[in-house]
């Protein structure tokens, strides 16, 4: 038998060319498995989402309301006390001048007024960064060291009976009324919106954490209802334990939220608000009792001081028939007579502008800085101190409130982080068995 051998040129060679994969590499992404483990990873991913945007969130909140408490609203406080203080001082120095002999009780009380500033101008500063009110409160100390040189001026002058002592306390008074306290007014708007603002901003809806939880949760109902329709298991116990841990994050979170939003609240619409309103009251019962005290210095020849006076009466019981009708009023018993008070004020300085008048300056002055019944100095003292009682409760209250608002947020950040990552993992060991299947 005769056997034929091929050419050796007729042979097939052999391929030389790489082997290739029978699918591309991210085919595995549209299988069964493949899907699965998309959903696994961005259920994980979600819930590592959540995690970082609640503890993101309620950090800044506590955050926030820390700040409020150890520096923003004390600096408010300050500078209303700032204010008030340099308004006492100015009273004080005008009816110390115009009582002649200058009680003892009524220089003490300006001494003390202008040591209350002076602290009041330390506490300021501390820890104020903002250059334009650190000027601001630079300005203030430096005009306060003037004020007070005029006012030993004009009481050396006084005290040796020489005529133009009452044009240097005129002076002094004017440097504060149109300078200093508009200083100081400033000051204290300006701190106090900052209270109202860091306070508003812990009341705001988290909208980020609402949104990543409300995927996770749309997500993780897909992806449960996917799978049972794959699988043919109406329940994964992964994806339900995970699902669980995600809601009692939404409740307790949610809860911590809603407690410290509605104490946030409290602290701006009722004792901030109360604060305001007190604290302008008692600025504006300062300043009628300085312009009372002027129209003696001056000896009248002027309307403005007694017209001055009466627009700031008008103007308080107007203030606080309105303050005290409300629901977020501080402190309303002891508040009741300050109505009747501000009518026997205003008598009392009618009494006086009636005794200029006539040119009797010395029972005019009787009445500005007597004690009796019918006299000025009771009806505004008693006034002064229900108003001060007041703004101190309302500050208490202040802090309170942003105290129970901070402290209702403890352990959300913690708790919430626990139960987001326990969630992914109760998602991944869910899924492995069912991806397990596939070899």
């Amino acid at each position: 038998m005769t056997v034929e051998l091929a050419h050796p040129s007729t042979e097939p060679e052999g391929s030389t060319a790489p082997t290739q994969p029978a699918h591309p590499y991210w085919w595995f992404l549209s299988t069964t498995p493949g899907k699965i483990m998309v959903i696994g990873v961005v259920l994980a991913a979600l819930g590592m989402l959540s995690a970082f945007a609640t503890a993101s969130t309620i950090d800044h909140r506590q955050h926030t309301l820390t700040t409020v408490l150890n520096h923003t609203e004390p600096l408010a406080s300050a500078a209303g006390q700032l204010y008030t203080a340099l308004s006492v001082a100015d009273a004080a120095a005008a009816t110390a001048f115009i009582a002649q002999a200058e009680p003892s009780k009524i220089r003490h009380r300006y001494e003390q007024a202008i040591t209350d500033a002076a602290d009041a101008v330390t506490r300021s500063s501390s820890g104020l960064t903002d250059a334009e009110l650190s000027g601001l409160l630079g300005r203030i100390n430096a005009e306060l060291t003037v004020y007070t040189g005029l006012v030993e001026i004009a009481r050396t002058n006084n005290r040796a009976g020489n005529p133009v002592g009452s044009s240097y306390l005129a002076e002094a008074s004017s440097l504060m009324q149109n300078t200093i306290l508009p200083d100081a007014q400033r000051l204290y708007n300006e701190t106090a919106a900052r209270v109202d603002a860091e306070t508003g901003a812990s009341t705001r809806v988290p909208a980020p954490v609402v949104l990543v939880v409300a995927v996770t949760v749309l997500f993780g109902l897909f992806a449960h209802r996917w799978l049972a329709d794959r699988t043919r298991r109406r329940v994964n116990p992964g994806l339900v334990v995970g699902g669980l841990a995600i809601l009692l994050m939404v409740i307790w979170v949610g809860t911590a939220l809603a407690i410290s939003t509605t104490a946030s609240r409290t602290a701006k619409n009722t004792a901030a608000d109360s604060l305001k309103t007190l604290t302008g009251l008692s600025i504006k019962a300062q300043q009628a009792r300085a312009e009372e005290t002027l129209s003696l210095i001056r000896r009248g020849g002027e309307d403005a001081p007694a017209r001055t006076f009466y627009e700031h009466i008008d103007a308080m019981q107007k203030q606080l028939g309105t303050y005290l009708d409300s629901d977020t009023a501080v402190n309303k018993s002891g508040l009741a007579d300050a109505d009747e008070l501000l009518d026997q004020w205003r008598h009392a300085n009618y009494r006086i502008n009636q005794y200029i008048a006539v040119g009797n300056y010395q029972a005019a002055t009787q009445v500005a800085v007597g004690t009796g019944e019918g006299d000025s100095t009771p009806a505004f003292d008693k006034l002064d101190e229900a108003l001060g009682t007041a703004m101190n409760q309302s500050r208490d209250q202040l802090r309170n409130e942003v105290t129970n608002a901070r402290r209702g947020l403890s352990g959300a950040t913690v708790g919430g982080a626990v139960l987001s990552l326990a969630a992914a993992l109760a998602v991944a060991l869910g899924l492995w068995p069912r991806l397990s299947e596939y070899r």
